[in-house]
């Protein structure tokens, strides 16, 4: 009762149709992960259009190190086009997509490491706008790890497909030791769960 509470919960706040909340997600690396290894199959190509993903995301995606268990290594394929002032390229994202052959488009809204701005919804909500306009089946995924409740709206009010983050950050108030939410459409959060 108190997990499909709290899971109903999330998806009202974050204006989802289903949610994954679970204290076993150990932490935002952790919930893209589950996400991304129960949506893309053998042959999808994952995009990233927010440039250099987290450095502990390379290794999971397989950019670096020498797993046997990253998504490359599981015959997935991985693009990304770079921020341009921290802000999309919109016509690189357009052709790149337009193509039909990506399944997943990964959008990481905070800075990170990074020396770029974290991105505005108003930008997502534009990129997501053109995503769609060409490739309306692509998934958008948004990590969302240090954007929460920081504007009035969220990315799935914009249009993205599935929104992530770890519980450790803005939701835990820096008290949570672990955690991680997955939240978006149903069909979708079914794979992951699964």
């Amino acid at each position: 009762i108190g997990r499909d509470t709290i899971e109903s919960v999330f998806s009202e706040v974050f204006k989802a149709e289903d949610a994954i909340v679970r204290p076993q997600i150990m932490c935002g690396t952790h919930a893209l992960s589950v996400t991304l290894f129960g949506l893309l199959k053998y042959g999808d190509t994952l995009l990233s259009i927010s440039g250099d993903p987290y450095d502990t995301l390379k290794s999971v995606i397989g950019t670096v190190g020498d797993s046997k268990n990253s998504l490359i290594a599981h015959g997935i394929k991985y693009e990304q086009i770079e921020l341009i002032d921290s802000d999309f390229d919109i016509p690189k994202i357009v052709e790149r997509v337009s193509k039909q052959d990506v399944r997943l488009v990964e959008i990481q809204r905070s800075r990170g490491y990074s020396e770029r701005l974290s991105l505005s919804i108003d930008k997502i909500e534009k990129a997501i706008n053109e995503i769609k306009r060409v490739a309306p089946n692509t998934i958008v995924l948004v990590d969302n790890c240090y954007g929460e409740f920081v504007e009035t709206r969220e990315p799935i009010e914009v249009g993205a497909d599935v929104i992530i983050s770890s519980l450790m950050k803005n939701l835990g108030a820096g008290i949570a030791t672990s955690g991680g939410y997955i939240v978006g459409k149903k069909d979708l959060i079914w794979q992951i769960a699964e």
